[in-house]
């Protein structure tokens, strides 16, 4: 019996290259293609689906927020995140809520069937070649930082925050008040699920912020 792909991406140039390979790989896969979040879970909902592929930004929606909406249709399923953002963080963030692989938009067509060939029981798979960790807060990866949903107000806040700076200083120095400035780190520790400044200034050296 076939496999039921289905793959959500915004891109379509990549979404309808991607949809052609697979099916260029023969008779076993039947794939489905949405370029957008609403009529990928109204399909994803009413469909049993086999594998599903999705990008980490698909029309300004976070790619784990549409996994974990869609999580009890899909505990079946082997999902992969396809994406053009290869930093840590996210790659531990999915493997810590179950997705099976972590895969670049660079990988191969080999390597991907290889992936969607895996038993679902297999361990946790991101790409087995090298990656180089960049800025996020430059050039490409604004969208990374839009991921999150922070504003420009809370990024300066996380600066101060990696410069020791008290909440009392930082409010000083935006000329808000320190209520704002708790308000903010509150939001910013959600938004990025840590819970204390260590691991913020964790987050921050792992994805060189600022740097």
């Amino acid at each position: 019996m076939p496999k039921h792909i289905v793959i959500c991406d915004d891109h379509i140039l990549f979404l309808n290259g991607l949809s052609e390979i697979l099916k260029n790989f023969g008779s076993d896969y039947d794939v489905v293609t949405f370029k957008d979040t609403q009529s990928c879970k109204r399909y994803i909902l009413q469909n049993k689906v086999d594998v599903f592929i999705c990008d980490l930004n698909i029309d300004s929606v976070d790619g784990f927020v549409l996994i974990e909406e869609l999580k009890e249709k899909l505990k079946e399923a082997k999902i992969i995140i396809l994406t053009a953002y290869y930093e840590d963080f996210l790659i531990k963030k999915a493997e810590k809520i179950g997705i099976n692989a972590f895969l670049r938009k660079e990988t191969t067509s080999d390597e991907l069937i290889d992936v969607i060939e895996l038993d679902n029981n297999f361990p946790f798979y991101t790409n087995k070649s090298s990656y180089k960790k960049s800025n996020v807060f430059v050039s490409k990866d604004e969208s990374l930082v839009f991921k999150f949903r922070l504003s420009k107000q809370e990024k300066e806040i996380i600066k101060y925050i990696v410069e020791g700076k008290t909440s009392r200083e930082i409010a000083a120095l935006l000329f808000i008040t320190k209520n704002t400035v708790d308000t903010h780190r509150k939001n910013i520790n959600r938004k990025l699920e840590i819970s204390n400044n260590s691991s913020l200034i964790k987050f921050a050296n792992e994805n060189n912020l600022f740097s």
